[in-house]
């Protein structure tokens, strides 16, 4: 199972899964996950796919120079 973490609120994880919000413990999480992380389910914990999130930074950059190029 896959998805990207949204935000952090408390004692939980917001993890968009399939297209939606998911509250998820952070005992469920492991160390080092931030908002933004494209993230994956291993053996019962989410960890951050590094790939993953390193295409996605690079296509949110990329989305952003062409939003502000003139």
């Amino acid at each position: 199972m896959k998805g990207i973490v949204d935000r952090i609120e408390g004692k939980y994880y917001v993890i968009e899964i399939a297209g939606v919000m998911t509250d998820v413990p952070r005992s469920q999480v492991a160390a080092g996950v931030k908002a933004g992380h494209a993230v994956e389910q291993q053996k019962g914990i989410w960890v951050t796919d590094a790939a993953a999130t390193k295409e996605r930074e690079s296509r949110i950059k990329r989305l952003m120079k062409d939003v502000w190029a003139d």
